[in-house]
This record gives structure tokens, sequence and C-alpha cells, in this order.
């Protein structure tokens, strides 16, 4: 695991994450984040939903996971949570994900943010985060709450620093079928040339090593 402040050893985290998974256009595109998150989970898992809002995930569970107990950690205090700060967690989890939150922090903090959580993690444990894409700029800068700006391979090289093995990669695009072919296939090479994704979000699942 790499110092917090040890850029070198960080960069070579992300080199490496990049040489595995090749640009961001040739990463697979879903439709959804909880696409992902389904293929992750299993029954009986213990998952907790960091930045979880109005804790929706959870009824998808409830309907799609037999047995699975979910856990919600969000600052607001007003949303009926099980935790408001990553301090107060007192148990750990097969998967725990923060959809469309790591972009809030500060990159000084996100080292330290992704090292607790997947100390939260069980053996073989996952950690799925998702945030815009940076290679279709204003998914990251139409909220002026957002703090860092995180390419693919930036965050997984984060997550690779903090332990875990990043698994997948992917980019969000939830549009209708003929949007998609048209904008992949059609006109792909035109966003190739100038360097701009219409995916406006990635996705990474990462796996916690086993000791």
């Amino acid at each position: 695991m790499c110092k917090q402040n040890s850029w070198s050893e960080q960069y070579k985290f992300r080199c490496a994450v990049a040489a595995r998974f090749g640009r961001v256009f040739d990463l697979p595109l879903v439709r959804r984040a909880r696409d992902v998150l389904l293929d992750v989970v299993r029954d009986e898992n213990d998952v907790l939903d960091v930045g979880a809002g109005d804790r929706r995930m959870g009824e998808m569970f409830a309907e799609k996971r037999r047995g699975v107990r979910y856990r919600s950690l969000d600052i607001d205090p007003r949303g009926g949570h099980d935790y408001h700060a990553l301090d107060a967690v007192d148990r750990s989890f097969d998967l725990i994900f923060a959809l469309e939150t790591a972009e809030h922090l500060s990159f000084d903090e996100l080292p330290e943010w992704l090292g607790q959580l997947a100390k939260l993690l069980k053996p073989a444990g996952h950690l799925v985060l998702s945030t815009p894409n940076t290679y279709y700029p204003p998914a990251y800068l139409r909220d002026a709450s957002h703090r860092t700006p995180l390419c693919y391979d930036e965050l997984g090289g984060l997550l690779e620093a903090a332990g875990l093995e990043v698994t997948r990669i992917a980019r969000i695009y939830n549009h209708p079928p003929h949007q998609v072919i048209l904008r992949r296939y059609v006109f792909g090479w035109l966003f190739r040339l100038i360097g701009i994704d219409f995916a406006r979000q990635i996705i990474v699942v990462a796996q916690k090593r086993n000791p």
C-alpha cells in the first residue's frame, strides 16, 4: 500500500491499471450501476451503502437477492440511516458501494477514505465505486459540490494502492438502444478523434485480496 503523499507510487498503480484495461473507449458499456451491483452481491450478503441518499438500493436488494442484510451510511440525519460516519461502523461487509460519492472528497482525503472502506470488507469482499466520467466533462462540471475529477485509471490506481485488486471497470450509459448504436458504432470514430466520451459515469469493482 502506498503512502498518501507518495505520488510516484500512486502513478505506478495508475499506469498498471491503464495497461490492464486500456483506453476509456475500450471499456465495456453497462446500462446502470445497479446491474453491476447485482452481478457482485449474493444471497445472505452483508452490504453497506455509503452515501445512501434515499436508501432505494436497499429495496432493490430486498427484491432481487434473498436475505441480504443492507445497511446505509449518509451524513443526512433525516434519512433513517444506520450510520452517519465511517468511524461508527461496527461490522464488516461482503459488499460496500459508494455511487457518485468519491468526487465530493478532496484528493488528499481519498486514500484514507478508501483505506477505511477496505478495512471494513470481509476477506474476498468487494468495493464498488462510481464517479463522473472525466471524458464526459459536463457530468463533473454540472455540480459545484464536486471537488475531485477522477479518471477511470486514477480511481483504479487509488483502489489498488488501498490494497484491493481492481477486477472490472465499465462505462455507464443508460439511454435507448438506438442512441447507443449511433454514438458507439456510427460516431464512435469521432468521439475517439476528439477524446470526448458519451458515457456519463464510470464504475469500478475491486476485491479485497486474501491475506
